[in-house]
């Protein structure tokens, strides 16, 4: 039974890519938010399927298509997810780029609770220990909103679902994600033609180039997302995802955005959480194997 720090970096690597989005997005934010998410699907099949074909891996991807078990999860997946990038992009579109900050750092906490009761994973005291840290931040913050947090409970909410179903489907990573678009595709491409024939007509050549690129900026880290939450304990890929809201709360204060006193306490104990429960899992690996090989 070996350790797959391969997998940590893949999982590290991923969620470094996705706090590094919001810059991606702001230059396309002139475009309609909702016509963005409809070539992010449409480019991110393109890309996938690109990437199948060349590889000579096409018929993986009609192997996923039959087979009902992993189907089971990808089609409310590909729902779940197909929400989360329309409220993020909107959200970061919106100037609510700490908002989604607090949404991603709650994830970790909805990730900790689905890998315990879903997936029976242990965990131990000093883990424990670094969720209530996290919990106490994100309470901190959640009271100083003043009001509910539907755009943070919304992402934190979707994401943390999406992970446990791909857990559940444990699908080829690039099939996985050609699947999920192109059962979102359909009601993509009537919405977009009913909908947004007039951002469709005004987009230049600039947006276009920018949005076909959001394909691949799309589709790889979550590539790397599913290569890493196959193999990986739910509650150690749920706190890794501290590091994206992290790189993108500074982005949001290069942007101009504001911290109050009661976000910044909130992030200090946020952050002792995150310092507390990468204590424990070096503790763990020196005593266990923390990513035991899969068998499958």
């Amino acid at each position: 039974m070996g350790i797959k720090k391969n997998k940590l970096v893949i999982g590290l690597l991923c969620y470094v890519m996705w706090g590094a989005l919001p810059v991606y997005w702001n230059l396309l934010a002139g475009l309609d938010p909702l016509f963005i998410l409809c070539c992010r699907i449409v480019f991110a099949l393109v890309f996938t399927i690109s990437v199948l074909l060349i590889s000579g891996r096409i018929q993986v991807f009609r192997d996923t298509l039959k087979d009902k078990a992993s189907m089971r999860y990808l089609v409310p997946s590909a729902v779940v997810i197909t929400f989360n990038w329309g409220l993020y992009i909107w959200a970061v579109n919106s100037e609510h780029i700490l908002d989604s900050s607090l949404g991603y750092y709650m994830n970790p906490l909805i990730a900790f609770l689905l890998g315990v009761i879903m997936f029976r994973e242990k965990y131990t005291k000093l883990q424990l220990v670094a969720v209530a840290f996290a919990f106490i931040g994100v309470l901190i913050s959640v009271v100083a909103y003043g009001s509910f947090p539907y755009i943070s409970l919304g992402l934190a909410l979707s994401f943390a679902l999406y992970g446990a179903l791909k857990k559940k489907a444990h699908a080829d990573p690039v099939s996985g994600i050609a699947v999920e678009t192109l059962i979102i595709l359909p009601f993509t491409i009537i919405f977009a033609l009913i909908f947004l024939t007039d951002s469709i007509k005004s987009a230049g050549i600039a947006d276009l180039m920018l949005l076909i690129g959001g394909g691949a900026v799309t589709a790889i880290p979550l590539i790397l997302y599913s290569s890493a939450v196959n193999d990986i304990p739910f509650i150690i890929i749920g706190f890794l995802q501290y590091v994206s809201p992290s790189i993108a709360l500074i982005y949001g204060l290069i942007s101009g955005e504001r911290l109050s006193t009661s976000q910044i306490v909130s992030f200090i104990f946020i952050g002792l959480g995150l310092v507390v429960f990468s204590i424990a899992l070096v503790r763990q690996s020196k005593t266990s194997p923390v990513f035991p090989e899969s068998g499958r």
